[in-house]
């Protein structure tokens, strides 16, 4: 029994002492403001939502549900994959299989950094480049505007209703036309880093987000896509009409 109670110490001490190191070696990889951006984009590339949410302000707050309880968490972005309920459910497989997809070909180059605040405050500059987010969607919907043309019931309408659901339901299609999509985006940006708690942290706009998601910003494009839903009606109809006149 002796020798076990030895065993188990000594076990635990390799534990604490492998710990420790792992937290020097992850401090040491974030202690300056140029360390901490390359761990932020290295974790968005690889998904790594736990090293994001620490050296980033992703997290916003709770909601309150029902009698005042905590109910889901809010984040700027990554939000559907980082409620901790829907864990390997299959909604969440397919939010993250999604995710990764629109990160895959995720690049960038950090440029100059100029600290402020006596150093508790620094300017990155870096270029960010991804697949062109917004290339796939148009391509995505002159696809769908194909069918609205030949299909003159009004029921094929019902598909473009709602481009942002078609995103946030991980539509099987618009992932085609993102695999498919050969064209990049390429932004300039400059994020703000700030020191909480002595350990650097990156700002994240809505600028920057759009860089990492490939210019994927959907309240951008709702309006044209308005313009299109109508005008794709209108057609529709005359030709329906036309049709079903006789």
């Amino acid at each position: 029994m002796k020798i076990c109670k030895k065993g188990i110490s000594v076990s635990l001490a390799v534990i604490v002492l492998l710990t420790a190191c792992a937290g020097r070696m992850k401090s040491a990889e974030t202690d300056t403001p140029e360390k901490m951006a390359e761990q932020v984009m290295r974790s968005v590339k690889e998904l790594d939502l736990e090293t994001f949410n620490a050296y980033t302000d992703n997290y916003e707050g709770s909601r309150r549900g029902l009698f005042g309880l905590l109910g889901d968490r809010e984040y700027k972005v990554f939000q559907d994959i980082l409620q901790p309920h829907i864990f390997e459910s299959r909604r969440y497989k397919e939010k993250r299989r999604f995710a990764e997809k629109v990160v895959e070909e995720l690049e960038w180059d950090l440029g100059e950094v100029r600290e402020e605040d006596g150093g508790e405050k620094a300017r990155i500059k870096m270029t960010v480049t991804n697949r062109d987010m917004a290339k796939a969607l148009e391509l995505y919907i002159m696809w769908i505007m194909e069918d609205i043309m030949e299909d003159t019931e009004m029921g094929a309408l019902s598909l473009i209703k709602d481009i942002p659901a078609a995103v946030n339901g991980c539509n099987e299609d618009l992932i085609r036309f993102i695999d498919e999509t050969r064209d990049t985006w390429t932004e300039d940006v400059t994020v703000t880093a700030y020191k909480e708690d002595g350990v650097w942290k990156l700002h994240l706009t809505d600028e920057f987000i759009n860089a990492l998601m490939g210019n994927m910003d959907l309240d951008e494009y709702e309006d044209e896509w308005d313009r299109s839903i109508d005008g794709s009606a209108e057609e529709t109809e005359s030709e329906y009409t036309r049709q079903n006149a006789w």
